[in-house]
């Protein structure tokens, strides 16, 4: 429970404080605050990020080009960013993750507001993110 708590005030906390982000940083803390999953027929439809078996929270390296999570509880884990640009405006990042996932994600974060959108395709079904990033202090 107090592992819940921790995650939905941190979560919480990115949210509402997240400043403009003027210029790429060399490593931004993202939050991601809304999941959906969308499958052919049926459409799309809100999910936790539990059920989409994702971190809530995650470090991105830009010098180093890695995407690092730390679920609470368990030692850091890192994927390798493939393609990473950087434009006046914005942070554009693609990778496929572990080899063993059949996963590919792609990502962006606006400079200038901190948003990111975030996409996760499998061969089932696609996660549409949405959240904040800051740049780490």
């Amino acid at each position: 429970m107090r592992i819940s708590i921790s995650r939905a005030c941190l979560v919480l906390a990115f949210t509402w404080t997240a400043p403009a982000l003027a210029s790429a940083e060399k490593s931004y803390l993202c939050a991601i605050n809304e999941v959906y999953e969308c499958v052919a027929v049926t459409g799309c439809s809100r999910i936790s990020l539990d059920d989409a078996n994702l971190v809530g929270v995650m470090l991105i390296d830009v010098e180093k080009k890695q995407l690092i999570t730390a679920p609470l509880g368990q030692e850091p884990t890192s994927d390798d960013i493939e393609s990473l640009a950087v434009t006046d405006e914005a942070i554009l990042l693609h990778g496929t993750g572990k080899k063993d996932t059949n996963r590919t994600w792609s990502g962006v974060i606006s400079l200038k507001t901190g948003s990111l959108s975030a996409g996760v395709s499998t061969p089932d079904a696609s996660l549409a993110l949405s959240g904040r990033c800051t740049a780490k202090p």
